[in-house]
């Protein structure tokens, strides 16, 4: 199942998609498996890096980068970023509530 036969679109969110690939909800082929695992616990690499260089930080295919965009319910990278970006969005606002003033 992908994202999109989830119901994801661009609204979905960083954390939906971690809760469906823990509750097997959204399954990915192994190659697209790890470059996920990568992916979810290093998020700057999806937001900031060419898909040349995701592909070589986790020694998958550019091929599969765009499979695994693609999965998320995204039609391209660009679109998959704007997840992650979110995501390190948000971990900011966070760290920079709990530093105070």
């Amino acid at each position: 199942m992908s994202a999109s036969d989830h119901g994801a679109n661009r609204s979905a969110t960083f954390a939906d998609l971690r809760r469906w690939i823990a509750c097997r909800e959204l399954v990915f082929p192994p190659q697209v498996e790890k470059l996920a695992a990568v992916a979810f616990a290093h998020p700057e690499l999806l937001a900031f890096d060419s898909a040349d260089k995701i592909a070589a930080s986790t020694g998958v295919s550019k091929t599969t980068v765009a499979r695994f965009a693609r999965l998320l319910g995204n039609r391209s990278l660009k679109e998959a970023r704007c997840v992650f970006r979110e995501e390190l969005r948000r971990r900011h606002e966070m760290d920079a509530r709990r530093a105070g003033p």
